[in-house]
């Protein structure tokens, strides 16, 4: 797994070819600027849920799955807060332990992911 210097540093490379069109020319330093904030914030929880995973006794195989739910949850983090939160938290929750995602027997775990590395201040939500 890259680190957030190495995906900053390769997202940078990306940023220089010269046939970028001049909006894009104009607004490159903030698109640099927001992806290695982004970088920054998401690559250590993206260990920590690594981490949490194998503790937990995960398969391996299953990572892409929590990884995605972790990614989601990620994002509402940045877009709303408060009840919203919690109510976007526990209709995820119902998403990803449905049968065509992870199971039922996942819920516990989607709750920890929440809790321990996404620090969510509000009770377990129950799907």
């Amino acid at each position: 797994m890259r680190t957030d210097a190495q995906r900053i540093a390769r997202y940078n490379a990306r940023m220089q070819a010269t046939l970028l069109d001049p909006v894009r020319l104009a607004v490159i330093e903030t698109q640099k600027a927001n992806f290695a904030t982004y970088a920054t914030e998401y690559v250590p929880l993206q260990i920590a849920l690594r981490e949490q995973l194998g503790e937990a006794g995960i398969p391996l195989i299953q990572y892409a799955a929590y990884e995605a739910f972790a990614g989601e949850l990620y994002h509402l983090t940045k877009t709303i807060s408060g009840h919203s939160l919690a109510d976007a938290w526990a209709d995820l929750v119902t998403k990803w332990s449905d049968e065509a995602h992870l199971g039922a027997s996942a819920a516990p775990y989607l709750n920890g992911i929440a809790l321990n590395v996404f620090h969510m201040d509000v009770a377990p939500i129950t799907p």
